[in-house]
């Protein structure tokens, strides 16, 4: 790919996305969807064809997941951490497993294979890490009690990313039992030096970046930033970790430093330029045409869907001792389809395990998701109210 042409790529993104986003924030509305209807008419199936580098986009967009969630985890050292508490974590575990199970049993209900359903409700039982964390931080909610479940439970299912992928090859039917087996222990043990070699390194930056002033001479700061947040998610990558999983735990390991309030400043545009990218190449995935023709289709499975984990969410804190207020706040931040169902999607497909027509589906209420949550995320804190109040009125 020709360096100039993607920069161009990225320009013409970046000002559609400027464009169409200023005009729905100034309509009231997040910005986000703007980003999202940027990518659909610009890049991809279906679009003008005005952006080629979907793919070197969709990479660089990446990283944005990555800082947002290094950004994040500087403001949650492993004190912040534990303060989550074991239930919310345990809410996000059940929540996967639950959310596959009954997507397994509608999958079959409706008439597709086992392996196909079982496919379905892993591409779908995860939530928007990119969406809701940033709504939450814009919004001030981080610290509320909806918005530390959402973060657990966010947590939670990226560590259960790379498990998921292994289950898609084996129902691709790629995987022997000795193979598989090999494969998480393999995995545990890097996982397990990632997160001893992160916090090594970090003490070490730490200290001898100390003898630089380092709190005094913001270039040195802003490179510090950038090696230590995308540095950890390309070892992770490598590893086979998530990546956004590791720059979040660089991220707190470096939280109770002295550096971590600058670093969070110094980050903060490069975040914003790497998940507007990431937006818009979320929607370039999208085939407009493809939904449009089968919008009865995708209105449907989003509807249920959504319908579908909030109740479980729901369920699920309430089960763990939350109040109905808190517990349906949470479920309504993540009832959405997130964006590693692209990812998992495309390694099923890649299997032969998920056809195009169910990816297409997939991607479909993904892109839908990502557009409604922009609305129903603000609404989180009025809706737990709302239903609070009508069960409390009901009795």
């Amino acid at each position: 790919m020709d360096l100039w042409l993607l920069l161009r790529d990225i320009v013409v993104l970046l000002s559609a996305s400027l464009l169409i986003g200023g005009l729905f924030s100034r309509l009231g509305q997040s910005p986000l969807v703007g980003y999202l209807l940027a990518g659909m008419m610009l890049g991809g199936p279906g679009s003008i064809n005005a952006v080629s580098s979907e793919r070197e986009i969709e990479a660089i967009a990446e990283l944005g997941v990555a800082l947002l969630l290094f950004g994040l985890g500087l403001e949650f050292s492993l004190d912040r951490l534990k303060k989550l508490g074991a239930k919310p974590l345990l809410g996000g575990a059940l929540q996967v497993v639950l959310t596959i199970l009954l997507v397994f049993g509608g999958g079959l209900a409706f008439g597709l294979a086992v392996n196909e359903s079982i496919a379905f409700g892993v591409m779908v039982a995860l939530s928007s890490t990119a969406v809701v964390l940033r709504m939450l931080m814009e919004r001030g909610e981080m610290e509320m009690p909806h918005g530390r479940n959402s973060l657990a439970v966010l947590l939670t299912q990226d560590i259960a990313v790379v498990p998921l992928a292994l289950l898609m090859t084996i129902l691709g039917g790629e995987g022997t039992a000795v193979g598989v087996a090999g494969d998480v222990g393999k995995l545990l043990l890097m996982t397990g030096g990632l997160i001893v070699g992160l916090f090594v390194l970090n003490k070490i930056a730490v200290l001898a970046l100390g003898t630089l002033t380092l709190h005094r001479n913001r270039e040195l700061t802003v490179i510090f930033a950038v090696v230590a947040g995308l540095g950890a998610a390309w070892v992770s990558h490598y590893a086979g970790v998530s990546p956004a999983l590791g720059a979040f735990i660089a991220g707190m390991l470096l939280g109770s430093s002295a550096f971590a309030t600058q670093i969070r400043a110094d980050i903060s545009p490069l975040r914003i330029v790497l998940l507007t990218l990431f937006f818009g190449a979320a929607g370039m995935v999208a085939d407009p045409i493809w939904i449009l023709y089968n919008w009865h289709v995708v209105a449907v499975v989003f509807l249920l869907l959504t319908v579908g984990k909030l109740l479980v969410i729901w369920i699920i804190f309430l089960g763990l001792g939350q109040s109905t207020r808190v517990a349906a706040a949470t479920g309504l931040c993540l009832a959405q389809i997130g964006e590693f169902a692209f990812v998992l999607g495309s390694i099923g497909k890649a299997n032969g395990v998920v056809s195009p027509d169910m990816y297409a589906l997939v991607v479909s209420v993904s892109i839908l998701s990502f557009i409604l949550s922009a609305f129903l995320v603000p609404m989180a804190p009025r809706f737990g109210n709302r239903v609070a109040q009508l069960l409390q009125s009901a009795r």
